[in-house]
């Protein structure tokens, strides 16, 4: 069946049986969804904070050490930051849906 399909046939029906599909979702696995999408973004900012931390306490020096520092500090831990913010968007946009969704079922 296509979702938003005004009526599509259900597998295993034959083409006279119409089902109307719904539109909508289930708020309590949407706000599980958003839930699960802020504690990824939590563990993705810790994991880059002990990293740098790890990081920056290690005894390393020499051009090697310089030049994975700096693309840690330019590239990858920006990076992680940009993912931990996007989940977090995400998360807390599927929270404000399922509260729409709750609030246009009653």
């Amino acid at each position: 069946m296509i979702a938003g399909s005004p009526a599509a046939t259900a597998p295993g029906q034959n083409s006279k049986e119409k089902v109307m599909a719904v539109w909508g979702a289930n708020v309590e696995q949407l706000r599980t969804l958003g839930k699960k999408m802020q504690k990824g973004a939590d563990v993705l900012n810790d994991q880059r904070t002990t990293l740098s931390s790890s990081l920056n306490s290690t005894q390393w020096m020499g051009p090697d050490a310089e030049k994975f520092r700096s693309e840690w500090d330019s590239t990858h831990a920006p990076a992680l930051s940009n993912a931990a913010h996007a989940l977090s968007v995400a998360g807390t946009a599927a929270a404000r849906n399922a509260n729409e969704q709750e609030q246009a079922s009653h």
